[in-house]
């Protein structure tokens, strides 16, 4: 029995670290890259000038959240996909979720990380279709690589998440936890995955996640290095 319970929890501390520690950890580190990436921008260059280069990671940002509000059912009071800043926003999704409700409960979680994952996406499949030999560590120096790069770092710019997301993300943690302990408790009885799969899984999502950041880590240096260079 003693032998039981540690296999599930074996099973549980695995998946929570996959599922919502390293996730959380990587969407942390990468929203303090990218908003203070954004505030060297503004402070150095202005607000429209920082608008104008981040309009499609900002726009893709809030269609994460307006989208994955709707998949778990939340009322939608208003949003704006982009605006000029106001109340230091510059686009919101106002929603609201029934408290009773636990799948609209569960989803404030992914309707708060929604644009770590909508804005990767994005990158990923742009980079599959601009820039494809970048997956085999190749660079072509071509004009669809200084538009790949244009696009992707205006994603980037617009991929961070504010307090108010990380706060509504926290809403679903509960439930979040209570899922993950039930598909570790059918991960034990039906056994039909390892603990080395999930080492596996855990290993690929740990090489995507410091892809992820050492690219925006790069960004970050290579525009304090133009604006340094700016009479």
């Amino acid at each position: 029995m003693i032998l039981v319970a540690e296999t599930i929890l074996e099973y549980f501390a695995m998946l929570s670290i996959m599922l919502l520690i390293l996730p959380g950890l990587f969407s942390w580190l990468l929203s303090c890259l990218s908003n203070w990436l954004a505030s060297v921008i503004t402070g150095r260059l202005g607000t429209n000038c920082y608008l104008l280069l981040a309009s499609l990671g900002i726009i893709v940002h809030e269609l994460s959240h307006l989208i994955m509000a709707l998949l778990f059912g939340h009322h939608i009071q208003h949003f704006r996909l982009l605006q000029l800043p106001k109340n230091n926003q510059v686009g919101f999704v106002q929603h609201s979720a029934n408290p009773r409700n636990p799948w609209q409960t569960f989803g404030n979680l992914l309707i708060g990380t929604a644009p770590i994952f909508g804005n990767g996406i994005v990158i990923y499949f742009l980079t599959l279709y601009l820039q494809p030999n970048l997956f085999n560590f190749t660079l072509n120096l071509d004009w669809q690589f200084f538009l790949w790069l244009l696009l992707t770092f205006s994603l980037l710019l617009g991929v961070g998440l504010s307090s108010a997301d990380f706060h509504n993300a926290s809403q679903g943690l509960w439930i979040a936890l209570l899922l993950i302990f039930l598909a570790a408790l059918a991960m034990k009885v039906f056994k039909n995955v390892s603990m080395s799969i999930l080492v596996e899984l855990l290993q690929q999502e740990m090489i995507i996640g410091a892809t992820a950041f050492v690219l925006v880590f790069l960004f970050y240096l290579l525009v304090k290095m133009i604006i340094s260079l700016l009479p």
